[in-house]
């Protein structure tokens, strides 16, 4: 299938099932601050899920790929990955709401180079 990215009036999703390049893969960008001025939405919520509409099918395509959350502030010249307060790390099957309401702070999703082992993984953000 390859990797993809969709973009709809409601949502920034990328979807990762072969190995990123050097630069890895990531979805595109969103700003709550925007999206909340803007667009009048209220929460932004960012999810990882399995790509496969049934993985009770089949267990052993469960997918082995590691998925960064970043962050951009304005004058930033990188990202940087988001760490929880409680220092653990993002896996499939976690959904939450991203409160961040600051000014010129942008979010992405996706997978280093060395992120992808096997599988497939949708993830990204929607509102």
């Amino acid at each position: 299938m390859g990797n993809s990215r969709s973009s709809g009036v409601n949502k920034e999703y990328a979807t990762i099932d072969t190995q990123p390049g050097a630069a890895g893969y990531f979805s595109n960008s969103v700003s709550v601050r925007y999206l909340r001025s803007k667009k009048k939405i209220s929460k932004v919520f960012f999810s990882i899920r399995e790509t496969n509409t049934d993985i009770s099918a089949a267990p052993s395509a469960l997918s082995t790929i590691t998925v960064v959350l970043q962050f951009m502030c304005e004058g930033d010249l990188g990202w940087t990955d988001y760490i929880p307060l409680d220092a653990s790390t993002l896996a499939i099957g976690n959904r939450f709401e991203i409160g961040d309401l600051g000014a010129s702070v942008h979010w992405r999703a996706g997978v280093v180079s060395d992120g992808f082992t096997s599988g497939s993984v949708t993830f990204g953000f929607d509102w």
